[in-house]
């Protein structure tokens, strides 16, 4: 009997404890009313026959897709959480209310349900509708509430549709096969492992406008998701981040078993990222709407030809930097006021390649204000291929010099200078050994200042013309910067030599002088000239290839950037050391200036001090204008040097623009506008004329002075002054672009 008893006890323990875990666990489940079951998508249909008659409806979401085209990721649910699906029933009314993911904690209410509202018809026609997910209520006064567990519907952003991975070679979404199946796996896997219970699913990430979508892979950094955040902790434990909602999406890789997040930021640098741009949305190329021209519009990809393929600009970077594209950055569209233009490689001053900053450098513009592109032209006869290139912004034309202005002035110039060039070579008085100098130097002046009018005149459309017209500028330049060295050093030479009155004599005959100054000029200029043109024409590395004509009549680099080295090199550089000696040789002409002013003085009478007093006003006359000169020269060389550091304000370089574009008048004003120049040319035009005896000490100083100018010579002021033509102007972007002007 009392084992009998003791039996019911056991039984009776055993089922209420039985009874009481089947409680608890029905405790902890999670109820969710969903409004469509998962193979159904909510729609929202509208009737409008005199009275507006609204309904929701649950579709079958393969037929919806095959009939409006329409599909939308459904509301993944945690399996942790029970699913109850159906409509609100017995409702006179239904009212959808959208739901702020964000912020929006949900009450499983009986009658009421949650799900994703994927479209709204009316009369049969889709209205067009960004899918959302909405709460549809009963309007009814009496409701119950299920359980008293708070839910959050959580949002996780997909970087690609359903049935495609993320490529990260060609960076776009890509079909893979058996996608069904393995885009669910993925998606369980990874929403099981987060700390939400409902997921709203977006597909693609869409970045602000100045923003960049930065690629992470899991190779490089871990990736989890809370929630609605992303958080990225580099393996080398460097840098991390924290991701708010619609900042990131995550996908798999295309081709292997792994993970890649994309995020929007607006500082590369915080990913090491290598950020480039592309002109078209990811899917999406160029195809020409003009054979002939860059005239393009954006359109889906349709074929593996025209994938985003830019190897071409990042395999010789990575040949130099390895791990320069381990984490690539992504900016879709190029805003360009004015307009923008497709380069074309073909023309070798639309050559271009990226540099490892990520910029794209041509012959004339070094920006980060471009894209790439892939240009389909496969149906223009003569171009039937498929290439990538960059694209430019055109430059408002209020941006561009008038370049008449300076044509005008140069062109006055240069006739200046002819003037005095015939003055000097017509009049034998003048052709001393400092004449012949100054003839030799005055020559190049004009040999440049003429090639440089013609540049200006018009756009000189021949390639081989505007190389000439290019090198003629360069040569005339360095020549005339050469002679104007050997004047200075002459008149070094000349007070050097004069210690003492007694030894008035030279050192070597005028005419021997004159032969070693002119193979001195004439090597050095013909040295540099040749030399550039044979790193030009046979190029070895960027920094010494000149690309004079590409781009510009000059050197086709733009100024102050990382491109402009040959320019420096060959050009800034060498006249600056050029003016540096003339001005030390002119501060020891004026201290043997003074030694032999004291050494006259003490010769106060006698035909040596006479002889010794008018030797003395000769040199020290040929001495002041070859200060004076020299100050000309310098000043513009110095603001050339000033211009590349400083660029603003504009009105101050336009200025000096001016002045040295009017230096070959202030040539003639100096050499020829005065009255002894005066006198020995109406006497050399009229016979026999006399109006006074000539001084041989007024004759002798202008008989052997020479003046030079050389007119600003560095790239600030040829690059302003210098055209090619109208296209070239409008798309030269100034530095503080990295110099934006």
């Amino acid at each position: 009997m009392w084992s009998l008893i003791l039996v019911f006890i056991i039984v009776f323990a055993v089922a209420g404890t039985i009874g009481a875990l089947k409680i608890s666990d029905d405790q902890e489940k999670l109820i969710f009313r969903k409004c469509c079951p998962r193979s159904q998508s909510l729609i929202k249909v509208s009737q409008a026959n005199g009275t507006l008659s609204e309904r929701y409806e649950c579709v079958d979401r393969e037929s919806l897709k095959k009939s409006y085209g329409i599909f939308s990721e459904p509301l993944y649910v945690s399996s942790r959480v029970v699913i109850k699906n159906g409509l609100p029933v017995d409702c006179d009314e239904l009212q959808a209310v959208q739901i702020n993911i964000s912020e929006t904690e949900i009450l499983p209410w009986e009658n009421d349900c949650y799900d994703r509202l994927v479209a709204e018809i009316v009369n049969g026609t889709l209205k067009q509708n960004v899918p959302k997910t909405v709460a549809v209520i009963c309007n009814r006064s009496e409701v119950e509430i299920l359980t008293d567990t708070k839910l959050k519907i959580y949002e996780f952003r997909k970087c690609c549709p359903r049935g495609q991975r993320f490529d990260t070679v060609y960076h776009e979404c890509r079909d893979v096969a058996n996608f069904p199946n393995s885009d669910e796996d993925w998606l369980v896997q990874q929403l099981n492992v987060s700390s939400g219970q409902i997921f709203e699913i977006e597909n693609g990430l869409r970045c602000k406008l100045d923003e960049y979508a930065v690629e992470l892979r899991d190779s490089a950094y871990l990736l989890s998701v809370e929630g609605s955040t992303l958080f990225a902790l580099s393996r080398s434990g460097e840098k991390d981040g924290r991701f708010m909602p619609g900042e990131w999406c995550m996908d798999q890789e295309y081709g292997i078993d792994s993970i890649i997040a994309q995020v929007c930021t607006r500082n590369c640098d915080t990913f090491s990222a290598y950020c480039i741009r592309k002109c078209c949305p990811l899917g999406q190329h160029f195809k020409l709407r003009r054979c002939g021209s860059y005239v393009s519009t954006c359109v889906p990809n349709e074929d593996q030809e025209v994938l985003f393929n830019i190897s071409t600009y990042t395999q010789p970077l990575q040949e130099d930097y390895e791990d320069l594209f381990d984490v690539v950055g992504m900016r879709i569209g190029l805003q360009c006021p004015a307009g923008r233009f497709g380069l074309n490689s073909s023309i070798p001053e639309d050559q271009h390649r990226l540099t490892r900053e990520s910029y794209l450098e041509t012959s004339t513009t070094l920006t980060n204000n471009y894209c790439l592109e892939v240009f389909d032209r496969r149906e223009c006869p003569g171009n039937n291929d498929v290439i990538v290139s960059g694209v430019l912004c055109f430059l408002p034309a209020a941006q561009s010099k008038d370049f008449r202005v300076s044509f005008i002035i140069i062109t006055i110039s240069s006739i200046c200078l002819a003037l005095t060039l015939v003055v000097y070579c017509v009049l034998p008085e003048l052709r001393n050994l400092h004449g012949r100098t100054l003839i030799c130097h005055v020559s190049m002046m004009l040999l440049a200042c003429s090639c440089l009018a013609r540049v200006q005149h018009s756009a000189v459309t021949d390639y081989r013309l505007c190389t000439t017209l290019g090198y003629g500028i360069y040569f005339g330049f360095v020549a005339a910067f050469a002679w104007l060295n050997v004047m200075c050093f002459d008149i070094w030479w000349t007070f050097g030599s004069v210690r003492t009155v007694k030894p008035l004599r030279k050192s070597g005959s005028d005419r021997r002088r004159f032969i070693w100054y002119s193979i001195y000029a004439w090597s050095i200029t013909i040295l540099l000239t040749l030399t550039m043109f044979l790193l030009d024409r046979y190029p070895i590395s960027t920094v010494l290839d000149a690309n004079i004509g590409n781009g510009a009549c000059w050197f086709g680099a733009l100024q102050n950037t990382q491109s402009d080295w040959p320019h420096y090199i060959f050009f800034v550089v060498p006249m600056g050391l050029v003016t540096c000696t003339n001005f030390v040789l002119w501060l020891l002409t004026a201290r043997h200036c003074a030694q032999v002013k004291s050494e006259v003085h003490r010769l106060q009478a006698g035909s040596v001090g006479d002889r010794a007093k008018r030797r003395f006003r000769i040199d020290r006359a040929k001495y002041i204008l070859t200060g004076k000169l020299w100050v000309v020269m310098g000043a513009g060389w110095v603001s050339e040097l000033l211009s590349t550091i400083v660029s603003e304000p504009q009105w101050l370089w336009n200025i000096v623009d001016l002045f040295n574009e009017l230096q070959g008048v202030f040539i003639f004003l100096i050499l020829i506008v005065k009255p002894k120049l005066y006198y020995l040319i109406r006497k050399r035009l009229v016979p026999g004329y006399s109006r006074a005896p000539i001084d041989t000490r007024l004759e002798k100083p202008d008989a052997r002075n020479n003046a030079t100018s050389s007119g600003r010579t560095s790239s600030t002021f040829l690059s302003r002054t210098i055209s090619s033509d109208e296209r070239t102007n409008l798309r030269i972007s100034l530095p503080n672009n990295i110099k934006q002007p």
